[in-house]
């Protein structure tokens, strides 16, 4: 056979019709059929290929693969990213043991016991001048540390001087002073149930929860490590995290908690851990 008759053997070899059929076995019933020439199948059979092949190289391109067939480039990239989430995770376990301190502090306050940092230490009053130039102070504060320093004033006294205003949390009837013989770190208002109880101060709420002693209780973070606590509400208006403003209602005035006895405000100021009397900076 010449190259001629080869090459119409060809032409008419890829241009003869075949029929692929799919039959069922038992029945001997067509399911499925399609006609195929040679040429129909080579160009099948390339786009499979050339499709395949595309796949392959996005995988290895485009995804993390790439890492292990051609490298990272850097030896140190993997050493280099393992130290920075070991060093965010021993900065996440330092909040997350400070946050569980807090938190149990807290718990100590509301169910009557001394809070953790009672007995701490305090810093230095000689200390407090230290980084300020005493030349560029004003005389008035000039006077409140020597006052500091000779114990005329206590810590409180310095949340009025910064020009805080503090917000009556609620209008009514005191009922009960604070007495710290006694064991009684507030002041009791009685009002008319459901009545708006209301932030003394800017704040964010750190604890909105219901317990047996004291029912729906809302304690509030301030500045100058100050807290404000909120018992025997009857509904609570903010959840843990809500930023509240001075005189933002957050509460309303109730008589839950086994140690509650009638429509009620308990409320407590609490400085570093220790409490302080209301009366002292908040006119009722």
């Amino acid at each position: 056979m010449n190259f001629k008759d080869f090459r119409n053997y060809i032409a008419v070899k890829s241009r003869t019709h075949y029929i692929l059929v799919l039959r069922n076995r038992e029945t001997w019933e067509d399911k499925f059929s399609i006609i195929l020439t040679p040429l129909n199948l080579l160009l099948i059979l390339s786009s499979i290929i050339v499709l395949f092949t595309m796949v392959i190289l996005l995988l290895l391109t485009r995804t993390p693969l790439r890492e292990y067939v051609y490298g990272s480039g850097s030896g140190d990239s993997y050493k280099v990213e393992y130290l920075k989430l070991n060093h965010l995770k021993d900065s996440l376990d330092q909040k997350i043991q400070t946050i569980d301190k807090e938190r149990n502090n807290l718990l100590n306050i509301l169910m009557g016991r001394d809070s953790i940092y009672r007995n701490a230490p305090k810093a230095d009053s000689a200390d407090l001048g230290n980084n300020v130039d005493l030349d560029n102070i004003s005389p008035e504060e000039q006077e409140l540390r020597k006052q500091l320093e000779n114990g005329d004033i206590n810590e409180m006294d310095i949340v009025a001087y910064t020009g805080n205003t503090m917000y009556t949390p609620l209008q009514g009837f005191i009922t009960d002073t604070f007495n710290i013989k006694k064991n009684h770190y507030a002041l009791d208002i009685a009002a008319p149930k459901n009545s708006a109880i209301k932030s003394v101060l800017n704040g964010t709420v750190i604890l909105s929860t219901w317990t047996p002693e004291s029912g729906n209780t809302i304690v509030i973070q301030h500045p100058n490590d100050l807290i404000s606590v909120y018992k025997h509400n009857s509904a609570l208006l903010k959840k843990d995290g809500n930023y509240v403003s001075a005189g933002e209602p957050v509460a309303l005035v109730g008589n839950t908690g086994e140690l509650s006895s009638g429509y009620h405000l308990h409320f407590e100021l609490w400085q570093k851990g220790i409490p302080v009397n209301p009366k002292d900076f908040i006119l009722f």
